[in-house]
């Protein structure tokens, strides 16, 4: 049986998505990007557990969708963090707990990584599937230097889609916009450019 052809949301999603096509090797650090996604917290404990990386930090303020968390996204990761692995070393943690964009997370995170003198040529990148991109080519704009693995929570668009609907949010319409932002962000000197291949500009225009 030929395998069923995936809707051009799929496709989207999975563009966007940015996954390594190989399993992740060991690093530096693992670094969390705030979101109402608390899963983007557990999957830091997965890859920390599993001996990847021995530093861990979690970047982020408030955003759209996380009001009900009732603190910034940074510091609720940290308590998911501790449930999940309640020993945790505290002097391997950083949170960065006052940007409100994907440029300060990092530009932020630096300037604590530098004061707390950690030495880091190596990070994994954990965030909500959909903005993994995004945040792969900021991350190239501001901090090349640092070599980076994608590695977002293993997940596909229908769950997804569920997860926000929870909080009435429309994922399909954040995919679209997603896709612009990786078009127009470089003219803005955001993020470093990124090729959008010809099938994924046909498959947003079916959306």
């Amino acid at each position: 049986m030929k395998d069923m052809p995936i809707s051009p949301a799929e496709s989207v999603y999975q563009f966007l998505s940015a996954r390594n096509p190989n399993p992740l090797q060991p690093a530096d650090l693992i670094i969390g990007f705030g979101h109402f996604d608390l899963r983007v917290a557990y999957h830091c404990a997965e890859i920390w557990r599993a001996g990847l990386a021995p530093l861990m930090l979690f970047t982020g303020g408030g955003g759209a969708g996380s009001a009900d968390l009732n603190m910034p996204e940074a510091e609720a990761f940290a308590q998911a963090l501790f449930e999940r692995i309640p020993d945790f070393p505290r002097d391997q943690l950083i949170i960065e707990s006052l940007s409100t964009n994907t440029g300060d997370n990092i530009r932020f995170s630096l300037e604590l990584m530098k004061q707390a003198e950690w030495q880091v040529d190596s990070a994994i990148l954990v965030a909500t599937p959909f903005r993994q991109r995004r945040i792969m080519q900021t991350w190239a704009k501001e901090a090349d230097d640092i070599s980076t693995q994608n590695a977002p929570p293993e997940s596909d668009l229908l769950t997804d889609q569920a997860v926000f609907a929870e909080k009435r949010e429309d994922l399909t319409t954040q995919l679209t916009g997603e896709i612009e932002r990786l078009i127009s962000y470089p003219e803005c000197g955001w993020i470093a450019p990124t090729e959008i291949p010809l099938e994924i500009t046909r498959a947003v225009a079916r959306i």
